[in-house]
């Protein structure tokens, strides 16, 4: 299991789209376009800027944590699974809500308490109930807006809501702090001021090798099937999507 992790528009997506493909592994994705319950709940928690996050911040971590629930389920009999979204990054993002007082102590303490069993539920052979490795992606505040602008979601747009830039600073913070204490796996940090693996050829090859070398330190991946995976980047450019 692989767990891709990082702030609002870091990549995670097309990281997640561009290993599945090389590696040929199942993948899951957060869709918060294509999944109706948290297309609903985004509109609705970026409605009216800090006074929607707080009456909506708590169901909306519970119906993220929902979701990823449910892909989680099958992402566990699966070699490899590649998930651009996981328990783990929903508990996050809900910490982040509640120190900042957009949920309140008694709804994180329900998120908490249903975050647990969750993961209880799926803990045990043949998976743990932790990632074999987490890959976080490091992003600048400043790149990290660009890029947030640059996916074109109207509820995201910082012209529209100037106040979501606080907002974003915040979730970029949290993941820095998660960063520096995540001891719960291997962790490998790819520095996506740095590594432009979206539209560089070069770069994408850069990133797969590392996370793919690390596979193979923990046993996930064969010499041999990494050898396979290096001829193949030889061969020509990594296209970015599947």
């Amino acid at each position: 299991m692989i767990y891709i992790l990082g702030s609002i528009g870091a990549g995670k997506t097309s990281l997640t789209k561009v290993l599945s493909k090389d590696m040929e592994a199942p993948a899951y994705y957060e869709d918060v376009e294509g999944n109706g319950m948290i297309a609903n709940m985004l509109q609705k928690f970026y409605g009216a800027g800090a006074d929607s996050r707080k009456r909506t911040g708590a169901m909306l971590q519970i119906a993220f944590l929902t979701f990823r629930y449910q892909q989680l389920k099958k992402a566990v009999t699966q070699e490899n699974a590649i998930m651009d979204s996981s328990l783990e990054s929903d508990f996050v993002m809900a910490s982040q809500l509640h120190k900042h007082g957009e949920i309140d102590d008694v709804d994180f303490n329900v998120y908490v308490t249903l975050s647990q069993e969750m993961q209880s539920n799926v803990n045990g052979s043949p998976w743990n109930g932790l990632p074999d490795l987490a890959v976080y992606l490091k992003i600048d505040p400043d790149h990290e807006l660009d890029e947030i602008q640059n996916r074109g979601r109207d509820m995201e747009d910082i012209r529209q809501k100037p106040e979501l830039v606080d907002y974003y600073r915040r979730v970029n913070t949290a993941y820095q702090e998660w960063a520096k204490g995540y001891t719960r796996s291997s962790m490998i940090t790819v520095d996506r001021d740095r590594y432009d693996f979206i539209h560089s050829a070069t770069d994408r090859a850069t990133v797969l090798d590392q996370i793919e070398t690390k596979l193979v330190d923990l046993g996930k991946l064969s010499p041999k099937e990494f050898d396979a995976l290096q001829a193949k980047h030889a061969v020509g450019p990594i296209s970015k999507f599947a």
